[in-house]
């Protein structure tokens, strides 16, 4: 077992793997985008690259950030990594919670701060893989439809609160995805950050493809068809109040959505004030736009 352990090891040290880790965020299409190549991941080892969704890596390494760092699970780890990359030239990672989860969004020192832990955890995980180079993509969001979404999140997955509770000294406007992309890209070991917006998913389809795959990429047909997950109605919102104030609990968001789907009848759920959702889309398209511009990131577009 020693010598099968040493020999994996030096296999992830000698051999030159590419890594990529597509590391969310949460709310930006991941579970659509995880399930096409979930679908497809035959035909992607085909082509030299082999795909380890959420399911596999929480199977094989539990919450994988705790373990980092400890050089007595490092080797293990290494081992792990080396087999499941499985003698491919590429590998591909997607777990949004490698950068943090919903506690950390909300319970952060600084809410506007998005993933505080994010750039201790892939430090890690690029001294983990070294010497491979790292590559880290992820989707981005406009911040008040991103809060939205979370909070949508939280009442389908039972854990109810208030949007008053919830937004409380929440400033969308103030939300910078540069705060955590542009520390990534001076992380020892990450050779290339790549970002593409949510709100561009759709079109920019086959260059998140060819970023997270690399080339060749497979011709996939219908990859876009299914649907991605819906949001609530404000009047499904509401439900979730009243139900949880009688005594109700429980994923009440999952039953309103099914009583209450987003249509003419039940607009969605947007609680934001309307000239603060045009101010907050407008510093987020500045934020990204200098990103693409210092050529610090490759921004897909």
């Amino acid at each position: 077992m020693a010598y099968k352990i040493t020999k994996a090891v030096n296999d992830m040290q000698n051999k030159h793997i590419k890594i990529t880790i597509h590391a969310g965020a949460h709310k930006t299409a991941t579970t659509h985008l995880q399930n096409r190549l979930l679908e497809n991941e035959n035909l992607f080892a085909k082509g030299g690259c082999s795909y380890l969704g959420p399911e596999k890596i929480r199977e094989e390494f539990g919450t994988l950030w705790k373990a980092l760092g400890r050089k007595e699970k490092n080797q293990q780890q290494k081992r792990k990594l080396a087999d499941l990359a499985a003698g491919q030239p590429r590998l591909l990672i997607s777990e949004e919670n490698i950068i943090g989860g919903f506690k950390d969004l909300m319970n952060g020192p600084n809410r506007e701060m998005i993933y505080p832990k994010a750039i201790e955890r892939l430090t890690r995980l690029a001294q983990l893989v070294a010497p491979n180079p790292l590559h880290i993509a992820m989707a981005v969001r406009e911040p008040c439809s991103y809060y939205v979404s979370v909070y949508n999140q939280l009442l389908m997955s039972g854990r109810f609160q208030t949007w008053e509770r919830f937004s409380k000294g929440l400033d969308p406007t103030a939300v910078k995805w540069s705060d955590i992309l542009r520390p990534m890209t001076k992380i020892p070991g990450v050779a290339q950050v790549s970002i593409w917006r949510y709100e561009d998913y759709h079109r920019v389809f086959p260059q998140v493809l060819d970023a997270l795959l690399g080339q060749p990429r497979p011709e996939i047909p219908s990859l876009l068809e299914k649907r991605l997950h819906a949001g609530l109605s404000e009047q499904a919102v509401n439900a979730c109040c009243t139900w949880h104030a009688a005594g109700y609990g429980g994923r009440l968001g999952a039953v309103a959505r099914e009583d209450f789907p987003i249509s003419d009848a039940y607009p969605k759920f947007a609680p934001w004030p309307e000239a603060l959702v045009r101010e907050s889309q407008a510093a987020y398209g500045q934020d990204i736009d200098a990103l693409g511009r210092a050529h610090e990131i490759t921004v897909l577009e």
